[in-house]
């Protein structure tokens, strides 16, 4: 599904991210966790080919950045992120239906009449995750919660094969953090790469981890492998104890010296 081979990303003389290498197959679910500066950003912004490598070679599908019908690519790929923050002059004036809608479209907008199909199927949407009562409110008017949730049934509507989450859960409280991940919860068919340095928010959902440090890869796996003491003490330069909840959450206590 997602391939990074030997990938480094060089800027002005430093090396940001350095001989990376990982496979995404299908039916797995993987974040990426790592301390800010680890290179979470530069990977995210290498799967959406935003950014291209200094050296290596990513795969998509099979299908190397840059050849073959990368539109065919990108339409199996969907993705919430901050970037979509410079739309938000247009979709401010949008009501929750109108965003969630211009998913099928692929655009960001509504200019022309949805068809009877497209109606339907955004409203039954909205009803399976039970945000129906919030389908005529002004998406500029949302908590920033109700935001992120928006977009998120956005990106899935087209039900894309492969969903990116780039800190979806950033500067949300308590309660919203906990309502996004639910919605990941219930994602079938979809496969995830969620990003974040924070691991109270690998969900069940997830199988696999990447542990990112200094634009290295420090270990990868399946979770219960990669979210050990030892890895996390590595990672953060802490003495930690990790241990999983009955949601398979994983829970993590530093310890005082």
């Amino acid at each position: 599904m997602i391939e990074f081979k030997n990938i480094y990303f060089i800027r002005n003389g430093d090396i940001l991210i350095d001989d990376v290498s990982f496979k995404i197959k299908d039916k797995e679910n993987w974040a990426v966790l790592g301390p800010n500066g680890s290179g979470k950003s530069t990977i995210f912004s290498m799967l959406m080919a935003y950014t291209i490598a200094s050296k290596g070679s990513i795969k998509a599908f099979g299908i190397g950045f840059g050849k073959g019908n990368w539109n065919h690519v990108k339409s199996k790929i969907g993705i919430v992120s901050s970037t979509m923050d410079k739309f938000n002059d247009v979709l401010g004036k949008e009501t929750v239906y109108e965003v969630v809608l211009s998913g099928l479209k692929n655009r960001i907008g509504i200019y022309e009449m949805e068809s009877d199909e497209e109606k339907s199927k955004t409203e039954d949407f909205l009803k399976e995750f039970d945000f129906f009562n919030y389908r005529d409110k002004k998406y500029g008017n949302l908590s920033a919660g109700e935001k992120k949730k928006t977009m998120i049934l956005r990106s899935l509507i087209s039900k894309p094969k492969l969903l990116i989450l780039d800190e979806p859960c950033s500067s949300l409280d308590l309660y919203q953090r906990e309502q996004i991940l639910k919605v990941l919860e219930g994602i079938e068919n979809t496969n995830l790469i969620y990003i974040t340095h924070d691991i109270s928010e690998i969900c069940s959902k997830i199988t696999h981890v990447l542990l990112l440090k200094n634009g290295r890869v420090l270990k990868a796996g399946r979770k219960k492998d990669i979210l050990t003491d030892d890895n996390l003490k590595e990672l953060y330069n802490l003495d930690v104890n990790i241990s999983f909840g009955r949601n398979q959450r994983p829970m993590i206590e530093i310890l005082q010296k």
